[in-house]
């Protein structure tokens, strides 16, 4: 599965801006006062301003080359960001996903990971730049019923479960594009924040094309 856009609502575009353009140095495509979009490598992450009474965040991942977790963690010192120790490790490695993860807070609260999946080869292994972050690759999707919302998913987009699931969090999909269904309260890894609902629309590549569901949580999906 492929992610092609990730909408989600924040409380400062401005904020937004400056952080993934500015800093991360992504593209914007399009914006206004209350609409921003930016071209993360082969995906879009589009951000609207909300006029929710608690700022909304959200946890998402960007996949980058295997063999550049460290160059990306030193890329993002250069920059400023803070990144999160997750077990005393600034990078955490999952023997299970095969892979190397990087956490930090973007400039509104959300929970963006760096995650290198060695399962994924990839032999570049010059310096890392800001065309390194080659796309949206995960998507939190808090939920009262992880096994409930994961059986509906399953059915309709024919995802797998991918590596384990359980009662609080199941991943669904592939190491290019996956459903994080999390339960509701549970504390996201490497953060200090606990999964809660908040709007997102999802526009992915299934094969499929003209479909629009909506979970009852109130998750769009395109496709």
């Amino acid at each position: 599965m492929r992610i092609r856009e990730v909408k989600l609502l924040t409380g400062s575009i401005e904020a937004v801006r400056s952080f993934y353009h500015e800093v991360l140095e992504q593209a914007v495509l399009q914006e206004s006062e209350d609409v921003i979009s930016l071209k993360i490598g082969e995906s879009i992450l589009t951000f609207t301003r909300s006029d929710q009474s608690e700022s909304p965040y959200y946890h998402f991942a960007f996949n980058i080359p295997e063999r550049k977790c460290e160059q990306a963690l030193n890329w993002l010192k250069q920059k400023g960001i803070s990144v999160h120790s997750a077990n005393g490790h600034e990078i955490e490695h999952s023997e299970s996903w095969n892979s190397d993860s990087i956490y930090f807070y973007d400039s509104v609260g959300n929970i963006v990971e760096f995650i290198a999946r060695h399962d994924l080869k990839d032999e570049d292994a010059t310096l890392f730049t800001a065309a390194d972050i080659k796309n949206i690759s995960e998507i939190g999707l808090p939920a009262q019923d992880v096994i409930a919302v994961s059986e509906v998913l399953r059915d309709k987009y024919d995802l797998q479960v991918y590596k384990s699931s359980g009662p609080t969090f199941t991943p669904l999909g592939d190491e290019e594009g996956l459903f994080i269904l999390a339960a509701v309260g549970r504390i996201w890894f490497a953060s200090d924040k606990a999964a809660k609902y908040f709007p997102v629309t999802i526009d992915i590549s299934d094969g499929r094309t003209g479909n629009e569901f909506i979970i009852d949580e109130g998750y769009v999906i395109k496709s």
